[in-house]
């Protein structure tokens, strides 16, 4: 199936399972805004570096802006990662966040439609509850409480949780349609629900992992949206 087939199947007995970071919205920018404010909370004598920090899109996570910086102390390295770990899964940065092109367009389109969605995150509720619901709206992503699906604990594994969930999730539905950025997501749950309709969206993601051969491919959601528009 490509992907003009599987939008012509898209009904109120669909349901959409979007992820966020990397699929709906752009995280780079919050990546820089942590590591410029490490420049001023760190007391090493180089994080002054960090001032000019600079994050650009589809780069996965923050190592090749140390790249640029030429940061190369491990000491200085580890407490970068202690600190962007700290606040990268918080409230605090996330307005910070950029939507994907087209991404806004297709949710408003599934409004339009009536098609049942729900966002499916990493994202750990007792960190990031608050400051995902009130972002995801100010971004053009309309969310209720009860179409926001968070892990419940910062220690659960990615793909394990959205697998359960997803379980849960594809009762009473005659047709699940998964879009994820993360290979590893996407394997688990091509292992775990091979019925379900994946998409890849090609932005970025952990290194030296490929998604399943059967997933429909995408860079940002302007061609789906197209999609929709013409079929």
């Amino acid at each position: 199936m490509n992907l003009q087939q599987l939008l012509k199947h898209i009904t109120a007995k669909t349901l959409i399972i979007l992820d966020i970071d990397s699929t709906l919205v752009q995280t780079h920018k919050r990546n820089e805004a942590i590591l410029r404010s490490f420049a001023k909370d760190s007391s090493h004598s180089s994080s002054h570096l960090f001032e000019q920090a600079e994050c650009f899109p589809f780069e996965y996570g923050y190592y090749q802006a140390l790249a640029r910086l030429g940061v190369t102390d491990e000491i200085l390295k580890q407490e970068v990662s202690t600190y962007w770990r700290q606040h990268f899964f918080s409230n605090n940065y996330l307005q910070h966040d950029l939507p994907h092109d087209g991404a806004v367009d297709f949710v408003d389109w599934l409004n339009q439609k009536h098609i049942p969605h729900v966002y499916l995150t990493g994202r750990p509720r007792p960190l990031m509850w608050d400051g995902t619901l009130s972002t995801l709206n100010s971004l053009g992503f309309p969310v209720r409480e009860e179409i926001l699906h968070l892990k419940p604990h910062p220690t659960d594994i990615d793909e394990l949780f959205k697998s359960q969930k997803m379980a849960e999730l594809k009762k009473n539905f005659s047709q699940i349609i998964f879009i994820d950025n993360e290979p590893r997501v996407l394997n688990q749950i091509d292992r775990d629900h091979p019925e379900i309709d994946l998409v890849f969206v090609d932005t970025c993601h952990s290194p030296n992992v490929v998604p399943p051969s059967s997933c429909l491919k995408i860079k940002d959601f302007r061609e789906m949206v197209q999609g929709l528009k013409t079929s």
